[in-house]
């Protein structure tokens, strides 16, 4: 089996300097020209980056050495760069959709009070909306687009055929969003959860503990969803392995 411990060296300190850059790319000023083009620099490396690191982790789980797994994934960059970009501006337009979903829901909210003659606030339409945004965010999307991610990644553009690779595996529908939520979500949580003290110290150790508490989360459900998605194919489209010889 597939030892996860080399590329966890590898990321622990690498998704580390990412969130680094980052958080300087965020306090980077862009009232000059010069500024600017040095902010644009920042976020096509900071992507560049992040892409390299992670395509390297799906080759990685698909059998090959970590220094295989670095190299094929810096020859096949762009196609992931490609990729990634799109799968970010398809969750920008579901960001826009979640504000403009207010004006349908009370045209619902209107049309199902005249039609049932009770009345139907705009508020639980919009709970619907949210719950089947919810979905498409965690589940149903991730289900086709991790497959796609992690075969771009290891075959370049022909990758793009792996779209529904994992489709018809019902275990794959369960662990990618349980996986998802656990590596961009419930980091966020735990760092948003603050313990009343009165001691100053108390809650700097309290903060320094929860930092790397979520930090390791996201780390560890990442690198796990990447190996489920990665070298999931015998995993999830057989039920049993052939004997071998």
């Amino acid at each position: 089996m597939k030892t996860i411990r080399p590329i966890a060296l590898l990321h622990l300190p690498a998704n580390a300097a990412l969130l680094w850059l980052g958080y300087y790319w965020l306090g980077v000023g862009e009232s000059r020209t010069a500024m600017l083009l040095w902010s644009g620099f920042l976020a096509l490396l900071l992507l560049a980056l992040a892409c390299w690191l992670h395509s390297a982790a799906f080759v990685y789980f698909r059998g090959a050495a970590l220094s295989e797994a670095l190299r094929s994934a810096l020859r096949d960059l762009l196609p992931a760069v490609v990729a990634a970009v799109a799968i970010l501006v398809l969750y920008a337009l579901l960001e826009r959709w979640a504000g403009y979903s207010r004006t349908p829901a009370f045209q619902i909210a209107s049309y199902l009070t005249h039609k049932l003659h009770k009345p139907v606030k705009p508020a639980a339409v919009e709970r619907v909306f949210d719950a089947a945004l919810w979905l498409v965010r965690w589940m149903v999307l991730p289900v086709f687009l991790l497959p796609l991610y992690s075969g771009v990644a290891a075959r370049g553009w022909a990758g793009f055929s792996e779209l529904r690779r994992h489709a018809r595996a019902w275990r794959f529908w369960i662990l990618a969003p349980a996986l998802l939520v656990s590596a961009l979500w419930l980091p966020f949580r735990v760092m948003a959860w603050t313990p009343h003290s009165a001691s100053f110290s108390l809650e700097m150790a309290s903060f320094i503990a929860r930092l790397l508490v979520a930090y390791l989360l996201f780390v560890a459900a990442w690198l796990l969803l990447a190996f489920f998605t990665a070298a999931g194919r015998p995993l999830f489209s057989q039920s049993k392995s052939a004997a071998s010889p």
